[in-house]
């Protein structure tokens, strides 16, 4: 009875494995089933697929992946440069030819599966690290290439990237990372940016300095602009003063007077008013007066007096004389404008 029951059940059992089976495709990759006669043409995305018969399914990794080179390139066929490169790249899943090209050429591994790393190093890595070295080693000499250093980087991303379109891989960034120049080149350059600050030192000083005399000649020609403004309030002043005392030449002649009064107040000083048509005889007489003689010399009368000689009236009289026009427009002063003194009227 048993193996009547059992039959059956190896039956069903055999047409179930022979009719197919589910299989799945994880997320970040692709797949495709070998079959005994080959590969079937269909890419298979993620998701869950049957299998029939003795049908295998393979997978590939669609993720993106950095990979990271070392290379020496020997600049200008003279120095050795150090340079470190990374390649960020993924499979080509929009090429469905490259994509079976891949599958067909790449042994997979024991859970058949095809990793990135298989990918770059069957179809990307030799091209990384020779464009690198083809875009460097033309360059005339090491400082040329540091100075070109940003321009040439670009170049080695754009070639990596035209690179790629012929594999079943997208060349997402392609970027130099660092730089290891030879110590010479190294120690020139620290020595350049010790100078180049030096001068942005000098420069900086040299612009302060500047700052700070362009500062001082504003205040000076600030000072110079109020010294200006004063000279015209004066001048205005006077305009002002003058055109007052146009019409008052009493009060000029009083003015006049007052000064010379003043004037005369000091040891051994005389002023003698005339008409200016004055005969000059009568001035030497009014000058040779005994009287005036002997006030402005208490010691005694002029020696030429004294002695009875008889003064020559062509002689050099002994006081100084002040014989003018008097000033048209004498300049009074404040004080003197608001207590005018009243004017002293000389005697004949």
């Amino acid at each position: 009875m048993m193996k009547k029951w059992m039959l059956p059940m190896v039956m069903a059992l055999c047409a179930v494995f022979l009719s197919g089976c589910a299989t799945d495709v994880p997320q970040g990759h692709v797949g495709r089933v070998k079959t005994r006669s080959g590969w079937t043409n269909e890419i298979l995305p993620t998701g869950r697929h049957t299998c029939f018969g003795f049908d295998t399914m393979y997978l590939m990794d669609i993720t993106n992946v950095t990979f990271k080179e070392h290379l020496n390139i020997l600049v200008g066929g003279k120095v050795n440069l150090k340079v470190d490169y990374s390649v960020r790249v993924k499979a080509n899943t929009e090429d469905a030819n490259m994509v079976r090209e891949a599958f067909e050429n790449i042994v997979a591994d024991a859970t058949y599966k095809i990793t990135v790393e298989q990918l770059y190093m069957t179809y990307l890595q030799m091209k990384a690290q020779a464009i690198p070295r083809q875009v460097y080693e033309v360059q005339p000499d090491i400082s040329t290439a540091i100075a070109n250093s940003p321009q040439l980087a670009m170049e080695v991303r754009k070639a990596m990237t035209e690179a790629a379109r012929s594999t079943p891989l997208v060349v997402e960034d392609a970027e130099i990372t660092n730089y290891d120049w030879p110590e010479s080149i190294t120690k020139a350059q620290e020595e350049l940016a010790t100078v180049q600050l030096s001068e942005a030192a000098a420069e900086a000083k040299v612009r302060a300095e500047l700052k700070r005399v362009e500062g001082q000649l504003k205040v000076e020609e600030a000072n110079k602009l109020v010294e200006l403004k004063k000279a015209e309030a004066i001048s205005e002043s006077i305009d002002i003063i003058k055109s007052k005392l146009a019409g008052s030449p009493e009060y000029l002649m009083w003015h006049q007077i007052r000064v010379m009064g003043q004037a005369a107040m000091g040891p051994n000083n005389c002023f003698i008013l005339y008409p200016f048509a004055t005969d000059p005889n009568q001035i030497k007489q009014m000058v040779s007066n005994a009287n005036l003689t002997q006030l402005l010399h208490p010691e005694g009368p002029h020696p030429e007096l004294k002695a009875g000689v008889k003064q020559d009236s062509s002689a050099t009289p002994p006081l100084d004389l002040l014989q003018s026009d008097l000033p048209k427009q004498p300049v009074e002063t404040p004080a003197e404008q608001e207590n005018p003194a009243p004017p002293a009227v000389p005697q004949p």
